[in-house]
């Protein structure tokens, strides 16, 4: 997995290593661990952190620089960067309770 990347997506989602942490349940310093390259998450991690991030497996790996399958595919998305900062808080809240609520 690239670290690079998932410091990327996680600053992106408003997210300091520490928050990040808590909403997997794992340590700061592995979060910190996994972003620098000294570890790697399990197979299982990897998969739910592509699907948290809304990314593509290839994009986690550096296979890819493309993000998603769908947005290549011309599926409308809205842009967390271009949302004000208030309605980006908003709606990683938001995710994050739906994502707890159906246990994704």
């Amino acid at each position: 997995m690239r670290g690079d990347r998932l410091a990327e997506l996680r600053k992106d989602a408003g997210l300091t290593q520490r928050q990040f942490a808590q909403q997997l349940h794992v340590s700061l310093n592995t979060v910190s661990g996994w972003e620098r390259g000294l570890a790697d998450p399990d197979d299982e991690t990897k998969i739910w952190l592509a699907k948290w991030f809304g990314v593509s497996m290839d994009y986690l790996m550096g296979l890819s620089d493309t993000q998603s399958h769908q947005e290549s595919q011309g599926t409308f998305f809205v842009c967390i960067r271009e949302l004000p900062p208030a309605a980006e808080r908003e709606l990683v809240e938001f995710l994050r309770v739906f994502r707890k609520k159906y246990c994704l």
